[in-house]
């Protein structure tokens, strides 16, 4: 009984972390280049439908904790390896650790205010995707707070306003596609 435990938290790890590096990849091989062939590449610093973030989400929302180690070393390995490699790894790893736990966080402040909205919580009926996604968008501003803080030698502080809405923005609208997915999937498969 152990066995298939600890395969199952491995498998749970590994999904994790693999949707997160999809996820990443489809941002940065998909997303990004549409988004450069209507806008200028100085005006968009991030994603404008950065679905991570939703992957960050939907993961703390059904594993909780145990979703926070998986999406941190998802994302350090996506920030070391594709979008910040001349970085520090000390500034890449805070960076990853505010990723991985921005999110668990929300959750955790939403249950700190009397709102359990895990699906097995005592709320879990007033969880539907209106309520994802406030608490994806709160998660952002924590998410773009904390890494300014690490990344704060990247942007001049005149930017660092704009920078916090095009992600909370890219965060928002990754996250209702990751949803709108996760509805679709849940309609066609019946489960």
């Amino acid at each position: 009984m152990r066995s298939i435990i600890e395969f199952t938290r491995f498998s749970e790890f590994a999904v994790i972390a693999l949707a997160y590096i999809v996820g990443y990849l489809l941002v940065d091989y998909i997303v990004a280049p549409i988004q450069y062939l209507y806008l200028s590449r100085d005006f968009t610093v991030g994603s404008l439908l950065f679905v991570p973030h939703g992957i960050r989400v939907l993961a703390v929302w059904l594993c909780g904790s145990r979703a926070i180690l998986p999406l941190i070393i998802a994302e350090l390995l996506c920030t070391v390896l594709l979008w910040q490699p001349d970085v520090a790894i000390s500034t890449s790893l805070g960076s990853s650790m505010v990723g991985g736990i921005c999110v668990y966080l929300t959750f955790e402040l939403f249950r700190l205010a009397g709102i359990e909205m895990h699906p097995d919580g005592k709320d879990s009926a007033l969880t539907n995707w209106r309520s994802l996604i406030l608490l994806a968008s709160i998660a952002s501003v924590f998410n773009s707070v904390g890494k300014q803080i690490f990344f704060e030698s990247l942007a001049p502080l005149t930017d660092e306003i704009l920078i916090l809405a095009m992600f909370w923005v890219g965060d928002t609208l990754g996250t209702f596609a990751c949803l709108l997915l996760l509805i679709g999937i849940r309609r066609r498969f019946r489960f």
